[in-house]
């Protein structure tokens, strides 16, 4: 389902020579333009006067009157964007799909097959030419066989196999392409728009003469330089000797990126019509009868770990089509009892749940851990050392945990891990816990999300209200005072009573304070009885389903949040923002400058619409 306006979605196009230019072109002026090309770092581009792939040799190209330019960072890509042009990059293994989340993704390389295509990779994946099936690797193919099918679009099976005949232009197909004689460096002798004469020397490989075969113009050709093989396609003379033709794009490249636009248009609006209903069901997931998802969630519903991994891998990196996963995953929540435990680091947090584990699963019950971890400053990744602790959960099918680094993320993550925890749900876990840092607005956020929440501290942590979060005081149904064989236990335990006896009442259950030694197991037994006791107090006051409105509700806020911050927050606006504190010094108004951010976009806005 679509939840941002037309114009907002993202694309991201495999390759950038001819024919993934011109579908590039050919959205950019549908007013589709964040859009990103990835290439590799030494293209062989024939038609290069049409191919957005120069801009890496020469930073920026243009095409028709549509410009892209080089990117090599998500800021540099959210920056060309917001320039509005199109951005390419060197990537050939595709890594700047993950980082910018497209909503649609397009295989334009024409290898003749799939090297590596997928239908997660995006709401909408769609491929030209042979290699794909429609409704297995991709959603969509476009046909590019010359011919009464050229441009059509498959919902069901492939394209027809390329014959390797060139087109006929002039009434020369094979005659008019120049290939390379043997393998070596391709030396140029002629520029692209020279008119030509029959066995003309356009170049060398290797000192190999490559000659015109045909009168006519030189329409393209691959940069000298370049390391080429044997029957390569080095370029192509056009009989017609029209020097427009250079720098326009082929009547085969419009029809095909024509066909792009439409199978997007028909995925993304809501069509009359049952076939089109049809197409949008099978594309995006929500008829069950789309195979990937059904498979990744028959997975999942049979506790099948390798697809409760691949479904919280998607969902965490926000992979094309998680939306669909999600909405699934939260039709099949409810049965699982949610914990949330956090607390300041170091009060034991990953020891108890090591403890619980081991409780539970003697108990029959199944575990999910959702682990939330400070993030290493040299790898981003999360520093959960404390998770080596939980021997309770090693080889152990029942049990699965996830640790989820913050590398800096507020909100955000949070609604990750909700979610996560939302797929073990569906997964048939009789017990999801909570596990968070313990340092910041994240962990109410989280936590909020459990039915029981347990907060924790040690002996001579600071003064013992201080040493909590207030937040975490207002919410939390059990306190643990761990390392209770420290000195000064039973004095903290003494505060946190009063304290949680003076906080306002929400409820009309009555937090208990209680202390253990998680690492001994001292303490566990009435730790135990606190969870059953709330979960029965739950019940019987009917509280669980209001409790998952609100916490339905807090979400639906989070996420919005989210989005729109990630939406506001590009590279420009850094940029703005670092320029307006250098010019204001550091006793600059934050509510002014947030006012001057917004009032650039409003003028900006107004700019493009009177030009327009």
């Amino acid at each position: 389902m679509l939840t941002k306006p037309l114009n907002q979605i993202t694309i991201g196009i495999k390759g950038a020579g001819e024919m993934a230019s011109a579908v590039a072109w050919r959205l950019y002026k549908a007013n589709l333009r964040r859009i990103l090309m990835l290439e590799v770092p030494m293209p062989l581009a024939v038609r290069r006067q049409v191919s957005f792939c120069e801009a890496l040799h020469t930073t920026r190209q243009t095409v028709e009157g549509v410009t892209a330019v080089q990117a090599t960072t998500p800021q540099e890509i959210e920056a060309a964007w917001s320039d509005g042009v199109v951005a390419v990059a060197a990537d050939p293994q595709w890594q700047l799909l993950k980082a910018c989340r497209p909503d649609v993704v397009i295989d334009a390389i024409l290898a003749k097959r799939n090297l590596g295509t997928c239908l997660a990779e995006a709401v909408l994946v769609i491929g030209l030419g042979p290699g794909f099936t429609a409704g297995q690797d991709t959603h969509l193919v476009i046909e590019t066989k010359r011919g009464h099918h050229l441009g059509r679009i498959i919902t069901t099976g492939s394209a027809q196999p390329n014959t390797g005949i060139p087109g006929n232009i002039g009434g020369y197909t094979e005659k008019r392409v120049l290939r390379a004689p043997g393998d070596g460096i391709f030396n140029v002798r002629q520029d692209i728009g020279t008119l030509v004469k029959q066995n003309t020397l356009i170049g060398d490989v290797a000192g190999t003469e490559v000659r015109a075969g045909i009168d006519g113009v030189v329409r393209g050709l691959i940069r000298t330089g370049s390391h080429v093989s044997q029957g390569l396609k080095l370029g192509d003379i056009d009989p017609r000797g029209d020097l427009s033709y250079c720098a326009t794009i082929s009547d085969k490249a419009r029809a095909i990126g024509g066909s792009v636009l439409e199978g997007i248009l028909r995925f993304f609006l809501t069509p009359p019509g049952a076939a089109l209903s049809s197409l949008r069901e099978q594309t995006t997931g929500d008829h069950p009868g789309d195979p990937a998802l059904q498979q990744l969630t028959n997975g999942i519903q049979q506790g099948d770990m390798r697809a409760v991994a691949e479904a919280i891998d998607q969902v965490e990196n926000q992979k094309g089509g998680f939306e669909d996963l999600l909405e699934w995953a939260s039709e099949h929540t409810g049965r699982a009892q949610r914990i949330g435990i956090t607390g300041p680091p170091g009060s034991g947090k990953s020891t108890l749940v090591n403890q619980l584990i081991t409780r539970f699963r003697q108990q029959g019950l199944t575990v999910g851990v959702v682990a939330v971890d400070p993030s290493s400053l040299f790898t981003g990744g999360a520093l959960f050392g404390d998770r080596l602790r939980m021997d309770a959960a090693k080889n152990d099918p029942g049990v699965y945990v996830r640790s989820m680094g913050t590398r800096g993320s507020s909100g955000g993550l949070a609604g990750q891990a909700i979610a996560v925890g939302d797929i073990l749900d569906a997964s048939k876990k009789d017990i999801i816990i909570f596990e968070t840092v313990g340092a910041g607005q994240i962990d109410l956020d989280i936590v909020s999300a459990a039915d029981t929440i347990i907060v924790m501290t040690v002996p001579h942590a600071g003064d013992a209200i201080q040493s909590l979060k207030a937040g975490l005081m207002e919410i939390g149904h059990i306190f643990v005072v761990n390392k209770a064989d420290l000195p000064g236990a039973d004095g903290m335990q003494h505060d946190l009573e009063s304290a949680v006896r003076m906080r306002p009442s929400r409820e009309s259950w009555e937090p208990v304070v209680l202390k253990t030694q998680a690492t001994s197991g001292a303490g566990m037994d009435a730790i135990d009885r606190a969870i059953v006791s709330h979960r029965r107090y739950l019940t019987e006051h009917d509280a669980i389903a209001p409790k998952r409105l609100q916490q339905t509700e807090a979400r639906v806020h989070m996420w919005v949040n989210d989005h729109i911050s990630r939406r506001f927050w590009t590279a420009r606006r850094e940029k703005q923002l670092r320029d307006y504190l250098r010019q204001s010094g550091p006793k600059a108004s934050p509510r002014s400058i947030a006012q001057q951010l917004f009032q650039a976009d409003i003028d900006r806005i107004t700019r493009r619409s009177r030009a327009t």
